[in-house]
């Protein structure tokens, strides 16, 4: 008994189609979990950058004198460099995607607080928001600081 086996000369159309279709499964993935990968390292970057200048006009509330805060009735601070409302600014100058707003509410005028004292604890509320892809993104940071 004789067996004819057929030459493996080259490819077959069978062989080269698989191969292509392979080899296009693969560089999707590839480019769909780089993508990914990319958006979410872009995601940390602008959380923390965020994050930092929330903190940023945080100590510098907690390094005003108590004196300069609004009294009870007002909720913004004028005059204080690094602790208004408005696009933030780099080294440079120049603005950068985040605005940050900063709050302050007299502890006396917070909701079950109308007992206290006035004019001794101040909370102090600052909102970094930028935008990431389509949507609004917001970092909010609150301290208290005292009259002491």
């Amino acid at each position: 008994m004789k067996l004819n086996f057929k030459s493996s000369k080259g490819f077959t159309t069978a062989d080269i189609i698989v191969s292509v279709i392979l080899i296009t499964v693969f560089i999707t993935i590839i480019t769909v979990a780089a993508s990914a990968l990319t958006t979410n390292q872009t995601t940390i970057k602008r959380q923390s950058q965020a994050m930092y200048y929330a903190i940023t006009a945080i100590e510098t509330a907690k390094g005003q004198e108590f004196s300069k805060f609004p009294k009870m009735g007002t909720s913004k601070i004028e005059g204080i460099q690094g602790l208004e409302d408005g696009y933030i600014l780099d080294e440079e100058g120049n603005e950068t995607p985040y605005y940050q707003t900063v709050r302050i509410q007299d502890f006396a005028e917070m909701e079950g607080n109308t007992d206290k004292q006035a004019e001794v604890l101040k909370k102090v509320t600052v909102d970094i928001s930028y935008i990431q892809g389509k949507e609004e993104q917001k970092i909010t940071l609150s301290t208290v600081v005292s009259d002491t």
